[in-house]
């Protein structure tokens, strides 16, 4: 089961693997990691995209992710780590 990060149902972006993978870690051990993971690899693609109209629908579904990893924590762990 995907969990879509993305703000198209036609359009995947490769990092959203790494997302689904934190949002379904199920070992409270690996949660963080994962997390950290996710969101090393979501700003370092959003460092590399240029500003430009094109980009502009996966630069929101990047920032969408990074509040999705946010809240992710706030519920896994109470608070902000």
């Amino acid at each position: 089961m995907a969990i879509p990060f993305s703000s198209s149902k036609d359009q995947r972006f490769s990092w959203e693997d790494v997302c689904t993978a934190a949002t379904l870690e199920t070992d409270y051990a690996r949660i963080e990691e994962r997390i950290r993971a996710a969101e090393d690899t979501l700003m370092a693609r959003l460092l590399e995209l240029p500003k430009s109209p094109e980009h502009l629908p996966e630069i929101k579904a990047l920032e969408d992710a990074l509040k999705a990893m946010v809240n992710l924590k706030q519920e896994r762990f109470g608070q902000w780590r």
